[in-house]
């Protein structure tokens, strides 16, 4: 049988694990995005998903835009692209414009094989594209001054 003074100690005890559970709950939730999601340490850029919408096709198939911004999965450690995991994107850097075509074919096989078979290297395609981007963002923010 517990005594009273036993349920004063067990009861206080308890308080100080709620309190404790608590903290824990709070310091995770400060350390989370705004939209409730952890940060996976992808790196956003959504203007120059929107930028590359506006391209034609970078497989050579000649279709106009718009297209799709297809993240580049493979890996390219000498680029900085590590690989990426099938429920995580690469960061939007690694992205290049694809038609719908192109993208669910991009998707189908491997994506060494798609990108060996057009003969085309889809990082260079990305940095070069990421670049043109930056110097029209960067020019349009100066015709805005």
């Amino acid at each position: 049988m517990v005594t009273a003074q036993e349920r004063i100690i067990l009861r206080k005890a308890a308080e100080i694990k709620r309190a404790k559970n608590r903290e824990t709950r709070l310091r995770i939730a400060a350390a989370r995005k705004p939209g409730g999601k952890a940060s996976r340490g992808r790196e956003r850029d959504t203007g120059y998903l929107a930028f590359l919408r506006r391209q034609p096709c970078a497989c050579g198939c000649g279709a106009p835009a718009p297209s799709d911004a297809a993240h580049v999965r493979m890996a390219s450690p000498e680029r900085g692209k590590l690989p990426t995991g099938m429920q995580v994107k690469p960061s939007d850097r690694f992205a290049v414009p694809l038609n719908r075509v192109c993208h669910e074919r991009q998707h189908s096989m491997s994506e060494t094989r798609f990108w060996s078979t057009l003969d085309r290297d889809p990082f260079e395609i990305a940095d070069r594209l990421y670049t043109e981007y930056q110097g029209a963002a960067s020019s349009s923010n100066r015709n805005d001054q």
